[in-house]
């Protein structure tokens, strides 16, 4: 599957897959790379197919769907007009600890 930068993901939130976003555990900066998940509705319900590789081969987690970005980014935008892409990661990081959105 495709693997995008959390940066990418951000600026092109409009033009990413509708799925699960998956990352490293480790550490994320705005060049870390994820890769998103096909829609499990297509697969048989005790597959993992719809999965990026890198769960299985690297122990990448699930962070957020693709809709939550998107209110992720929305929500970072609502309270800072002019927004940095480290506000956004911020936002994200604060949301995958604490499923909450960041109160700047």
């Amino acid at each position: 599957m495709k693997e995008y930068s959390i940066l990418e993901v951000f600026s092109k939130i409009d033009k990413m897959p509708d799925g699960w976003f998956y990352l490293p555990p480790e550490d994320w900066a705005l060049h870390t790379k994820g890769s998103f998940s096909l829609d499990s509705r297509d697969f048989p319900p005790d597959s993992t197919d719809h999965l990026p590789p890198q769960v299985k081969t690297y122990g990448w987690v699930e962070v957020v769907d693709t809709p939550t970005i998107e209110d992720i980014i929305s929500n970072v935008n609502q309270q800072l007009p002019g927004a940095t892409a480290d506000d956004y990661l911020r936002a994200l990081k604060f949301f995958y600890e604490n499923d909450a959105f960041m109160i700047f």
